[in-house]
């Protein structure tokens, strides 16, 4: 259980030193893109005669790579049952297999490439916009946008949970409001929210604090009304007032349900990014993948959504484990 602590206490050490050090790295790509004689401004997106992708890597090469990888993967399984998990390599033989068979399509030219790019695209694409700094721009651009609008969901959300479920009369007066509210989806505010707060990062955050903020406050509300009222009875018995009473009991007893509100939240969030950047802003993934669109840059649409995938996975996994330590006792 100790290594656990220590590998989950690195993990997040490991996430916000990517967080702090990707503003670095992206103004160090944006000097970069500038010596090279083209402008800092992502409209000016470095796909023009100036900008080359990485050499694109060989197909059957590629495929023979996945599987000889897959292949290991097993013989790793069969040698150390305990080391390597079954549910692991089970995903990524399932994952191995399938860009296989989606390589060999394009390979085989069944489909056109501009409707479905291949996987040695895609790759070839993303490596040369990272070595051009333009996708460490976007990703800073995204990341930035999903936690401040999340930090915002948690300082309204989990204290408005609680009044709403200790204080009937308050409740009375805000639940149907928030019920009403909660019903329309974040993406259907987007034209009064360019409206009240403009263009910019703004509208993109209220759309994407909207989203995380009502998992955010139901679940605080249910993890508060769950708690056990002889639980309750016993603190003020003891001498406890009423701030022991929600720091000391009903915290403690709702925080396991108020972090899968938190969870869900987010992942609503990282959901309503994509959309919220669609339009009102310059930069992020959400933006890179719509202005692909218009240049029917199909590589680069889809390595937007990988790495839209990509992080979606990690922020889920670091929650799931988070989750796993600190409500153990559940």
């Amino acid at each position: 259980m100790r290594y656990k602590k220590i590998a989950l206490v690195l993990t997040l050490m490991l996430v916000l030193g990517l967080i702090s050090v990707t503003p670095a790295i992206t103004w160090a790509a944006e000097k970069k893109y500038d010596q090279k004689g083209g402008p800092v401004a992502t409209w000016d997106r470095p796909i023009e005669k100036g900008f080359e992708v990485g050499e694109a890597l060989n197909p059957v090469h590629f495929m023979i790579g996945i599987a000889v990888g897959v292949l290991i993967l097993h013989l790793l399984r069969s040698k150390f049952p305990k080391v390597v998990p079954l549910a692991a390599v089970r995903a990524l033989t399932s994952i191995g297999v399938a860009v296989i068979i989606w390589e060999l399509v394009l390979y085989l030219q069944l489909v056109r490439s501009v409707f479905l790019p291949p996987p040695t695209a895609v790759l070839a694409k993303l490596q040369g916009h990272w070595q051009k700094g333009y996708l460490q721009i976007h990703i800073w651009a995204s990341i930035k946008r999903l936690f401040i609008a999340f930090f915002l969901a948690i300082i309204t959300g989990i204290p408005l949970g609680f009044l709403v479920a200790n204080f009937r009369r308050f409740s009375d007066y805000i639940d149907p409001i928030l019920n009403l509210i909660r019903v329309v989806p974040p993406p259907a505010w987007l034209p009064f929210a360019i409206l009240w707060f403009g263009i910019g990062n703004p509208p993109s955050i209220y759309i994407i604090w909207l989203g995380a903020f009502f998992p955010i406050v139901l679940n605080t509300i249910r993890g508060v009304k769950d708690t056990q009222q002889i639980h309750v009875e016993s603190m003020l018995n003891l001498g406890g007032n009423k701030m022991d009473v929600y720091s000391k009991v009903m915290l403690p007893s709702a925080f396991p349900t108020i972090f899968t509100g938190l969870r869900i939240g987010f992942g609503i969030a990282w959901i309503c990014l994509v959309t919220a950047e669609l339009v009102a802003v310059d930069a992020g993934l959400g933006w890179m993948i719509d202005d692909a669109r218009t240049l029917l840059d199909t590589p680069t649409i889809l390595g937007g959504m990988v790495m839209i995938c990509m992080f979606g996975i990690i922020f889920d996994t670091i929650f799931r484990k988070t989750e796993k330590e600190i409500a153990r006792w559940q």
